[in-house]
């Protein structure tokens, strides 16, 4: 049984730590991203939101736009599908979204992310993981953890639109 359990347990530990998000850590895996990244995939994503049950994603991307989006199982329409885009582009929105809020002065402290922590994909730059921690006495955790990322051809997605 343990002879099992250590290959595992070593590909768990096989992945760099999640390292503090600046505007530069940013930046840069955006600019590796629209380098190195495709520009259409297949993302599978998982959200843990404060007070909410973990919902995952399953995305189809081209050119920046989602042309389909099952959630929890359950396709989403188009006229829904901006209320829950994980693309890349919108991944990378929320992450300088938040680093400006963590540096915003006028902010105020119970609303400002305490701790935000991700790691990005080496070779693309794409997001892998992110951790936002807000709040000191009542800490509220958002996770968005990446499962699949798969390019695609961009002729095979647009088929899938329709």
């Amino acid at each position: 049984m343990a002879t099992l359990l250590l290959p595992l347990l070593l590909s768990g530990c096989s992945q760099a730590p999640l390292e503090p998000l600046t505007g530069a850590a940013v930046e840069a895996a955006q600019k590796k991203w629209e380098a190195r990244g495709a520009k259409a995939y297949h993302l599978v994503v998982h959200v843990r939101a404060p007070r909410a049950p973990a919902v995952v994603y399953d995305l189809e991307v081209a050119g920046d736009q989602v042309v389909k989006l099952i959630r929890d199982g359950r396709v989403v329409p188009p006229e829904e599908m901006a209320a829950y885009s994980y693309s890349m582009a919108d991944l990378f929105k929320l992450l300088r979204e938040d680093v400006r809020l963590a540096e915003a002065e006028l902010t105020p402290e119970e609303a400002r992310p305490a701790d935000l922590r991700v790691r990005f994909d080496e070779e693309t730059g794409r997001l892998d993981v992110y951790r936002r921690t807000v709040g000191t006495a009542r800490r509220r955790v958002l996770f968005i953890e990446v499962m699949e990322y798969e390019p695609r051809p961009s002729a095979e997605l647009h088929g899938s639109a329709q």
